[in-house]
């Protein structure tokens, strides 16, 4: 039987620390233009995906923008799941390829900017087009179903989580895992072998996967920091 511990690094929307990017507090754009009265803007067709797949080849560079100070962002992941990008540092980058990481994206280079475009952080960084899913490697067993509130339950909009969920085969060499669903989709699973070097990236929130059942439930009452977060 498969006994090992997946854990989910995934940030909350609530205010995280310094030097990380907090939800909705940030956009990707592919084009900087001084001409136009709006200098940062996206052509959007990169980001549209149909049954022949991607609308368009990912732009080689694209921009970060935000209002942070420079100096002060040291994070290694974010995410933008409306686009299915997962956004990381260098260093967490050669970390996910190390770790059999690799042949499931489109990759380009960050820049991350003010709106004058001027450069907030010294570290580079990579955003992560997914192009293949995990949702097949894993057994997800019996599911917790779930309505936000009243209206949802109404519109029979649900959300399911798997406390038990685990890999299939323990002997694959793939230590990282990225799902496309609604629970999990805008976060990295990974295997515990990985988990003190993920520990050692700049304040990273993680839970064990049968933790991350509790706080999905109940997100506004697990703030980063809270008892079940892992920590170094």
């Amino acid at each position: 039987m498969n006994t090992e511990e997946l854990y989910i690094w995934r940030y909350g929307i609530d205010k995280l620390p310094k030097g990380l990017l907090e939800y909705g507090k940030f956009d990707v754009c592919d084009t900087y233009d001084e001409s136009k009265r709006q200098r940062f803007q996206t052509k959007w067709r990169w980001m549209w995906k149909d049954k022949n797949g991607w609308e368009e080849n990912l732009p080689p560079v694209l921009y970060l923008v935000c209002n942070k100070k420079p100096g002060i962002l040291q994070f290694d992941f974010c995410d933008q799941w409306s686009i299915k990008l997962k956004i990381v540092s260098e260093e967490f980058l050669s970390l996910l390829q190390e770790n059999g990481f690799i042949d499931k994206y489109d990759i380009a280079t960050v820049k991350v900017v003010n709106k004058k475009n001027e450069s907030l952080t010294d570290k580079k960084y990579y955003a992560l087009r997914i192009n293949h899913f995990d949702n097949d490697s894993f057994h997800f067993g019996k599911g917790i179903t779930f309505h936000q509130n009243d209206v949802e339950k109404k519109l029979g909009i649900s959300f399911t989580v798997y406390p038990d969920m685990k890999l299939k085969d323990n002997s694959i060499k793939q230590n990282f895992f990225v799902l496309n669903s609604i629970e999990y989709g805008d976060g990295i699973i990974f295997r515990e072998s990985a988990l003190d070097k993920v520990l050692n990236l700049y304040k990273p929130e993680i839970y064990k996967l049968s933790d991350y059942s509790k706080l999905w439930i109940n997100k506004g009452f697990y703030p980063y920091g809270n008892e079940f977060m892992i920590v170094k």
